[in-house]
């Protein structure tokens, strides 16, 4: 580390005291994480504002409400409950212009907030370019003018992803033109002015190298931030495949089966049988405690004039490859198996596409058939398995991008973190992901999925019988398909 960056340290070791924040995202996975970290690490910290929406009928208050018993406030609720009154929120919208403030709470935002965390985004690699654009790049550009109004602003931090530059093997912290070049200018005005199909058409000639839209416009958006950079003191985080909790607020902590946690689900209850992808690639995960670490502690390092990244991954530093995270998941879900396993945890990685689809339609959806015409003919009262196995599908297709392909993001904000929490710093905080043991973290990550995302209540022998009873099942079909094999062919 050179000097500057010990003078960045040393001279802003306070910049959470009595500090406003402004989440954008704080509903979702990260942000709600990184709320809850604020609160609980820093005490000192004056007030956290959020931006809810109307959902589903479901009143601005109401949600708030709701979202104030989330269970990752339960420590918090426990221990230090007064500081959960540190949070307010303001009725809005990321998509909206001006965010669907009223003045009132417009004027309040400018002239009180000090840092900004940027989480906000849709992560839907299917979704249409109209819809990413305007969350993912248009939203970013607004919120960035809004911030040319807030004399109080003392950093700015953008939630990238490290894979918004796909074209590249090596992946440094530091922002990349556009692949193809797109004048992001141009492009928020196209999104502005031309038809929502004809311009969602247009999505496969403009991405180049992105094979969805969710990298693409996350590309733009980095375009846009750094054009701020002279403007508004800024940095970027860039995590890969942001998965559940190693330690904080609790270890397996997951609330969605976005990206792998939902895959890593399935494959417990047994309900994928193939996945497209490499086996012997790195698959760059990690954990949301770091991420939310790492945010925490690159808001110290924003300077008017310069734009700090951060790539917050594993692949250099712990490496993991899919062969491995897919042998751990299996051996964990079947130690403590899910009520909702429906087959035994069993699977193959497949480079061949045909490979793939031919064992996805003899080990998935034939069984999943089967099993929804038991249920219809018994009329159970049991959801059915064919619509989720087809979402699921599409899910693994979808993902077939990231695990057909590897690349090398460099890390050397590692130093910088290291330093702040060994000065002292921030104490409360960790980057030690060298250290990282993935087969206790694994074991982690699927008790939790069980917990958090199933809640199912944990116990060491829960469900034995079940998974052993699905065991010998599964051999019998195995045995009975290849005597069916062998008798088709002599």
């Amino acid at each position: 580390m050179d000097n500057a960056e010990v003078g960045i340290v040393n001279c802003q070791p306070d910049i959470y005291d009595d500090a406003v924040v402004f989440i954008t995202g704080a509903t979702g996975f990260v942000g709600k994480t990184l709320l809850e970290k604020l609160l609980w690490s820093f005490p000192r910290i004056k007030r956290i504002y959020m931006l809810i929406r109307p959902k589903g009928g479901v009143t601005v208050q109401e949600r708030f409400r709701g979202f104030l018993q989330n269970p990752i406030f339960e420590r918090l609720t426990a221990e230090h409950p007064e500081r959960l009154k540190k949070i307010f929120y303001f009725s809005g919208n990321i998509e909206d212009d001006n965010f669907g403030l009223n003045e009132s709470d417009r004027a309040v935002l400018c002239a009180e907030v000090n840092i900004i965390f940027h989480s906000a985004a849709t992560v839907r690699f299917n979704e249409c370019l109209k819809v990413s654009a305007r969350v993912n790049s248009q939203a970013t550009f607004n919120l960035l003018e809004l911030c040319r109004e807030m004399a109080q602003l003392r950093s700015f931090l953008y939630v990238s992803t490290a894979y918004c530059n796909p074209g590249r093997k090596y992946v440094d912290e530091q922002v990349y033109p556009t692949m193809p070049p797109v004048d992001w200018r141009q492009f928020l005005a196209c999104t502005q002015k031309i038809p929502d199909d004809y311009l969602n058409r247009l999505a496969d000639y403009i991405k180049g190298p992105h094979v969805n839209t969710y990298t693409f416009t996350k590309s733009i958006a980095e375009q846009i931030v750094n054009a701020y950079r002279h403007v508004i003191p800024i940095v970027i985080v860039r995590p890969s495949i942001v998965t559940a909790a190693y330690r904080e607020p609790y270890p397996g902590w997951i609330d969605n089966i976005q990206a792998i946690s939902g895959i890593m689900m399935e494959i417990g209850k047994g309900g994928i049988s193939s996945i497209l992808g490499d086996k012997n690639l790195i698959c760059d995960i990690i954990p949301v405690d770091f991420v939310v670490n790492a945010m925490i502690m690159m808001v110290s390092k924003a300077q008017l004039g310069s734009l700090s990244i951060c790539n917050a991954t594993s692949g250099v530093t712990n490496p993991i490859t899919w062969q491995r995270l897919g042998e751990l998941t299996m051996k964990w879900s079947r130690i403590y198996p899910t009520m909702r396993m429906i087959m035994f945890p069993n699977f193959k990685y497949r480079c061949s596409s045909m490979k793939h689809e031919v064992a996805v339609w003899v080990l998935h959806f034939v069984p999943a058939l089967l099993m929804d015409l038991r249920t219809l003919l018994l009329a159970q009262k049991k959801r059915l398995v064919t619509p989720i196995a087809k979402k699921f599908r599409q899910a693994c297709l979808a993902g077939s991008f990231f695990s057909l392909n590897e690349w090398i993001f460099k890390n050397k904000s590692r130093f910088y973190f290291k330093e702040l929490i060994n000065n002292g710093t921030y104490p409360t905080l960790y980057w030690n992901l060298e250290e990282l043991d993935y087969d206790d973290y694994v074991r982690r990550h699927m008790i939790g999925i069980n917990k958090y995302l199933h809640r199912e209540k944990f116990t060491v022998d829960a469900n034995k019988f079940m998974v052993t009873r699905i065991y010998w099942f599964w051999i019998f079909l195995h045995l009975l398909f290849y005597m069916m094999l062998v008798l088709f062919i002599f």
